[in-house]
């Protein structure tokens, strides 16, 4: 497979396999959200049909190649499974992974003749791609509509030694080649249009927006926006940070800038600003670690004040914190600390403290208090036809919820276009 080989070798995978209870109730099954049938699939690695195993992936997930290397298992599969009562758990994902690189895409997926039906999809993410694939196996035509390419946020933030190049072009070809009518590069801003020509519509357009600080000196030159510093660094321009680099935040956004801009140049120096504890810190465990091993330093108990400079960034000055009880989320609240105030030197600061949905979009379409679209049980909104789905509904979350959102959406719009009928 070239440069970038499986972590797993065939032995290795297939002593892994062998340590899969097969558990009869699966709760590793039950915990994916994307439902991939994970004891199946470990059974095929075990008797050596690696065909029949990606076939089984494949079939429940339209992402296969991209979740085999960021999807959270500590979140999800791995975090019940029965083995670790024995000793470990089983290495899903890199059994998962192992699967897709020692074996071409599988296109023995049944795809029915095409209805005159149309659906459109708003948002070429995780959400939009699983439910434009999922409508597509149930016989209807699906557009997609995005402002960019195919692939939302792990194809255009996502860094390349994460998950390489060639996979993502790879999957993004076969979704696009096997399952989607036609790709429309264009924002879509109102979705009155999209009813009178279509069936229905799904909205996957994530939350393209980033939250600022509410602090003096973000106009600042120096002073940039994460998620568009790694869709900058991922498009091959250098990223424009000075030497010594402040990440302000705590989620996995936050961690994966301070990686990239570290691998961009390991002499950069740089530090993750944050206002709690490495505890609380809300990025998955694994991309801690992997920043921490490239270099990254970290600031806890953190508050920035504003940032310093005239017209450049020299410094940001933070006020210490001290943890107090825990919040509704389990998290520790956090307080300064009277007259503890200090700087910290520093030619550039990147603001990574959170994502928010367009609000100048979809006039007319419920939406909660922070701007989320609001959906009933079948993910409709308040516009009948109209459902939506991912991260533009419930927030930021992983690649693989998105994926069971897109499929649950794609079952609501057929039962709606049945009852039409």
């Amino acid at each position: 497979m070239g440069e970038f080989e499986s972590t797993l070798n065939r032995q290795q995978a297939a002593i892994e396999a062998e340590r899969c209870l097969y558990c009869y109730d699966a709760p590793c099954e039950a915990k994916c959200p994307a439902h991939v049938p994970i004891p199946e699939f470990i059974q095929s690695i075990r008797s050596g049909n690696m065909h029949g195993a990606r076939v089984l992936v494949q079939e429940a997930h339209p992402l296969i190649e991209i979740c085999g290397r960021i999807c959270p298992e500590e979140e999800f599969c791995q975090s019940v499974c029965t083995r670790a009562k024995v000793d470990k758990p089983v290495r899903i994902r890199e059994l998962h992974r192992f699967v897709t690189d020692s074996t071409d895409a599988a296109e023995r997926l049944d795809i029915p003749a095409e209805s005159r039906d149309r659906v459109a999809v708003v948002g070429a993410g995780p959400a939009g791609l699983a439910c434009a694939r999922e409508l597509r196996l149930k016989g209807i035509r699906c557009e997609v509509f995005d402002a960019r390419r195919l692939g939302g946020v792990p194809a255009q933030e996502v860094s390349w030694n994460r998950c390489p190049r060639e996979v993502q072009e790879r999957e993004m070809h076969l979704l696009a080649s096997k399952f989607i009518d036609e790709v429309h590069i264009e924002r879509v801003t109102d979705v009155g249009s999209l009813m009178r020509e279509y069936a229905a519509v799904f909205i996957a357009t994530g939350l393209p927006a980033e939250s600022d600080l509410p602090i003096d000196g973000v106009e600042l030159v120096g002073v940039f926006h994460a998620r568009e510093l790694l869709r900058t660094v991922k498009a091959g321009m250098a990223s424009g940070t000075g030497r010594r680099v402040g990440v302000v935040g705590g989620g996995n956004v936050a961690i994966e800038v301070a990686s990239v801009l570290r691998q961009e140049d390991p002499t950069r120096d740089v530090t993750v600003v944050y206002r709690r504890s490495i505890k609380e810190l809300k990025a998955f465990r694994e991309e801690i670690d992997e920043a921490t091993r490239l270099g990254v330093t970290y600031q806890f108990l953190a508050i920035p004040d504003c940032i310093l400079g005239e017209t450049h960034v020299n410094g940001l000055q933070v006020t210490q914190a001290r943890l107090c009880e825990e919040d509704e989320s389990g998290r520790c609240r956090f307080e300064p600390l009277p007259a503890s105030s200090y700087v910290i030197p520093l030619d550039t600061v990147v603001i990574a403290v959170g994502q928010r949905p367009d609000d100048d979009v979809f006039h007319g379409i419920g939406r909660s208090s922070s701007g989320l679209i609001k959906v009933g049980e079948n993910m409709q909104t308040s516009m009948p036809g109209v459902f939506a789905g991912g991260d533009v509904v419930s927030g930021a979350r992983t690649v693989v919820e998105a994926v069971r959102d897109g499929k649950k959406a794609a079952d609501a719009i057929v039962a709606y276009m049945a009852g039409g009928k």
